[in-house]
């Protein structure tokens, strides 16, 4: 049964090419201007978790902490929820550290004693816990230690970063809504044409005993397959794209520790499945109601 549908849903396919092509390329930058969004929200999230985890929180000491106390912090910040790992950074450590900072003028810190930068400690978050509101807590209750002088996490930068982050993952949604039904309504604009293109055809099919699902699959066969078709083009683009400018992005020393990340496939599939479905239900939808009229 399935056979002469798909037989006549192709060949009003071949009838009307130049129109199904056109409506086609619709879908296909519809989805693709999606795909495109949520592929710079999923690297920006990853570039973030890249970041969270090098700016975890610095606990500088008070310079008159003595030095036996330092293990017992130690131990302390290590047994914290969330905290990973823990690095003591002697004030020597701190010099070293920012005379290769300086390089060429490191002669500047000649002379200078080590003991005027504090000690302090660097903590390396887990992910699970890599969120600004659990970091603020954290160094908020660090900061009350009466050893600690002060916290530092780069709270301005990551919290704008995740407000931004945010921000994206609700145009991407957005978009997501807007976009897939500007695809759907577009192809089902197409089908309404051919409807009327075909009305006396379809009042002749009415009077012989055609049912109406008879009358309407083939046409929800092309709704599907131009969402189909549409859409992978779309994914296939962004793809290419991808290719592309990970190629120059690895030429570049400084972001190569960044990298970039496509869609995972699993996505990729439920885009396009979605995309076809959304066609062909909106389009089943549109054509009820002009059978009906």
């Amino acid at each position: 049964m399935i056979n002469p549908y798909i037989k006549r849903a192709f060949s009003d396919l071949k009838r009307n090419l130049m129109t199904q092509m056109m409506t086609t390329a619709v879908v296909a930058l519809s989805v693709l201007i999606f795909i495109f969004f949520y592929f710079i929200y999923l690297n920006l999230q990853h570039v973030a978790e890249i970041f969270g985890a090098e700016l975890g929180p610095v606990v500088f000491l008070k310079k008159d902490v003595p030095a036996g106390r330092i293990p017992d912090i130690y131990q302390k910040l290590i047994k914290l929820p969330g905290v990973e790992a823990v690095n003591y950074v002697s004030p020597e450590d701190a010099m070293n550290r920012l005379k290769t900072f300086l390089k060429d003028e490191k002669d500047v810190l000649e002379g200078v004693d080590p003991d005027f930068l504090p000690p302090s400690f660097e903590l390396k978050i887990t992910p699970a816990f890599r969120d600004i509101g659990n970091i603020s807590s954290m160094a908020g209750r660090i900061d009350k230690w009466p050893e600690v002088y002060s916290v530092r996490y780069g709270q301005e930068w990551i919290g704008g970063l995740e407000a931004f982050i945010r921000v994206f993952r609700i145009i991407v949604v957005i978009s997501a809504f807007f976009l897939l039904l500007t695809a759907a309504f577009v192809v089902s604009s197409t089908i309404r044409l051919a409807l009327y293109a075909r009305k006396e055809e379809i009042e002749i099919l009415h009077l012989v005993g055609a049912t109406r699902m008879f009358i309407q699959t083939p046409f929800i066969i092309q709704a599907f397959s131009q969402g189909l078709v549409g859409s992978s083009m779309a994914a296939g683009i962004v793809f290419f794209c991808y290719l592309y400018i990970k190629n120059i992005v690895a030429q570049f020393t400084l972001l190569g520790g960044i990298g970039l990340y496509f869609l995972p496939w699993p996505h990729i599939v439920s885009i396009i499945a979605i995309s076809a479905c959304v066609c062909a239900v909106w389009t089943a939808f549109v054509i009820r109601k002009s059978l009906v009229q």
